[in-house]
C-alpha cells in the first residue's frame, strides 16, 4: 500500500473529524479577515461558529453523524447570513450548493432524510438569491469595506466548495470500492475460517479449459468426531477448532492451490499439476501437525484429528466424480479407525 493510499484511508476513516476541523479553520480565517476589515457583525458570526466547532472537537468530542448534522445547518445559516449581509458577488451561497452534494456522503445513516437536508439547502439558496435580487443589499455599510476584495472572496469560496465536493466524491468512491472488495471477498470466502467457499471452488473448476489436460489432486478432509467437540465444549469451542484446522490447511496450499471449506467440518484441498505421492506427503504433515496441536478454547485444551481421502483427476473431466472418489476414500478411512490418509 502506497503512502498516498494510507493517507487516503486515514482521511476516509476520520472524515468527520477532518470535516469539523476544516470548518473550524475556515471560520477562524474569516474571523481574522472580517475583524481586519472591521465588519464586526460577520466577525462576531464567525466567532460564534468557531466556538461551536471548538466545542464539538475538543469538549464534546462528538465525531458521529449526530455531530455532523448541526454542523451542516450551521454552514447553511452562515452562508445565508453572509450572503444577506454583503451581497451575492462574494460566493457565500456556494457553500449551500456544495453541502447539498456532500451531505449524502457525510450522513449515510440518515438514508432518505438526506433528501430533506438537500432540499433545505436548495431552498436556502433560492430564498437568499430572491431576497438579494429583489431587495438589493440590505447592509451596504457592511459591503463597502469588503468590496475591493469581492473577487478574492468569490474565488476562495468557490475553491473551498469545489474542494469539499471533490473530496466527498473521492472518499465516497473509496468507501464504495472497499465495500465492493469486502462483498466480493465474502461471496468467495467462508466468513468463519477465511477459506474459499464451495461456490467459489465450483466456479473455478468449471472455468478450467478442457484442452488443459493437466492432472490435479483433490484431498477431502474431515475433522474426526467434531460433533462430540460441539456437544462437550460448545459451539464457540467448535468454531475455534474449525479456525485452527483451517489455518493448518491453508498453510499447506500455495498460490495455485486452494483450501476450501466444503461444509460443516469438511474441507477440500485442490492441488493442480502434481502427483498423488507428493500430496500424500503434504497431507501427512498436515495430519501430524493437527494431531499434535493443542487448541485452547473456552478455558479448555482441545485436541482433534483429521481423516483424509485423496483422489486424482484430469482437467476437463467431471470434477464432481473426483470429489466423490475422495469422499469414498475418506469414508473408508473413518471405517479403518480415523486419523489417517487413504489414497
Amino acid at each position: 500500500m502506497t503512502i498516498f493510499n494510507k493517507i487516503l484511508n486515514w482521511m476516509t476513516k476520520n472524515r468527520n473529524m477532518l470535516f469539523l476541523a476544516v470548518c473550524l479553520f475556515i471560520h477562524a480565517t474569516y474571523l481574522f479577515v472580517f475583524q481586519n476589515l472591521k465588519i464586526w457583525p460577520l466577525a462576531f458570526l464567525n466567532l460564534i461558529s468557531c466556538s461551536f466547532y471548538i466545542h464539538m472537537l475538543f469538549i464534546k468530542r462528538d465525531m458521529t453523524e449526530k455531530g455532523i448534522l448541526p454542523a451542516y445547518f450551521e454552514i447553511l445559516q452562515f452562508s445565508f447570513l453572509s450572503e444577506l449581509a454583503i451581497g451575492p458577488s462574494y460566493g457565500f451561497a456556494l457553500y449551500m450548493i456544495g453541502m447539498a452534494a456532500a451531505v449524502f456522503y457525510l450522513l449515510p445513516s440518515y438514508g432518505n432524510k438526506r433528501f430533506l437536508f438537500q432540499v433545505t439547502g436548495i431552498i436556502g439558496v433560492i430564498a437568499i438569491k430572491g431576497i438579494v435580487v429583489a431587495a438589493g443589499v440590505s447592509f451596504p455599510e457592511l459591503r463597502e469595506p469588503a468590496e475591493p476584495y469581492h473577487a478574492i472572496f468569490y474565488m476562495a469560496n468557490l475553491g473551498i466548495t469545489v474542494t469539499i465536493v471533490i473530496a466527498a466524491t473521492i472518499f465516497y468512491s473509496k468507501e464504495i470500492d472497499a465495500a465492493l472488495t469486502t462483498l466480493n471477498h465474502n461471496m468467495n470466502h467462508d466468513v468463519l475460517t477465511g477459506l474459499y467457499n464451495r461456490r467459489y471452488f465450483e466456479q473455478q473448476m468449471d472455468m478450467i479449459p478442457e484442452e488443459k489436460q493437466c492432472q490435479y489432486i483433490i484431498s477431502m478432509v474431515d475433522i474426526d468426531d467434531f460433533k462430540k467437540v460441539n456437544d462437550t465444549y460448545g459451539h464457540e469451542a467448535g468454531d475455534e477448532v474449525l479456525i485452527k484446522v483451517s489455518s493448518c490447511l491453508k498453510e499447506a496450499t500455495g498460490k495455485e492451490s486452494m483450501a476450501v471449506r466444503w461444509g460443516g467440518e469438511e474441507f477440500i484441498l485442490y492441488f493442480p499439476e502434481t502427483t498423488i505421492d507428493q500430496i500424500h506427503v503434504v497431507m501427512e504433515e498436515v495430519r501430524a501437525k493437527i494431531e499434535s496441536a493443542v487448541i485452547r478454547a473456552c478455558g479448555k485444551d482441545i485436541r482433534v484429528t483429521i481423516t483424509v481421502g485423496i483422489a486424482i483427476g484430469l482437467a476437463g473431466s467431471n470434477y464432481e466424480k473426483v470429489i466423490r472418489s475422495a469422499d469414498e476414500k475418506l469414508y473408508l478411512g473413518k471405517q479403518r479407525g480415523k486419523n489417517r490418509i487413504i489414497t
